[in-house]
């Protein structure tokens, strides 16, 4: 398996577990499955439901077309851009990680705080810039 196929298989595995949470909340609102935790707890609030899932389907397109890149070896490594997905990546792990353990000890009442289910997929979204990072690396080359 090439480095890209790697890299593009991880990324898969990630948008996979986001797309499950995408659908489970659509699941959730019109179909409700005892099965799956309710509507509600999907989401902390911050935006009408209607605008969060067209963000989501806005970053599952973007996913599905950078993978279809990486898996295709048409994107090429790139310093700036791995740097920008190891700030980025590691600001947005770390806050989602204060939120998290802010939500399951300190915290647990507080909407923003106490929203388990969205702060462990936006850990995966988080996940996904760590990993491209990793693809990029940050070492400058000759």
């Amino acid at each position: 398996m090439n480095r890209n196929h790697r890299y593009a298989g991880i990324i898969i595995a990630l948008t996979l577990l986001f797309c499950f949470r995408v659908c489970a909340q659509l699941i959730q609102k019109f179909y409700p499955l005892d099965i799956l935790p309710a509507f509600d707890q999907w989401q902390s609030g911050v935006m009408p439901y209607p605008v969060l899932v067209a963000f989501q389907i806005a970053i599952l397109v973007f996913l599905l077309i950078h993978i279809l890149k990486l898996s295709q070896g048409n994107i090429a490594q790139n310093y700036r851009r791995g740097r920008f997905c190891l700030i980025a990546g590691s600001i947005y792990f770390l806050l989602m990680l204060f939120r998290l353990v802010m939500g399951l000890g300190f915290a647990p009442e507080h909407h923003w705080f106490g929203a388990i289910i969205p702060t462990i997929f936006h850990l995966v979204l988080a996940s996904i810039l760590l990993t491209m990072w990793k693809y990029h690396g940050i070492t400058k080359t000759a």
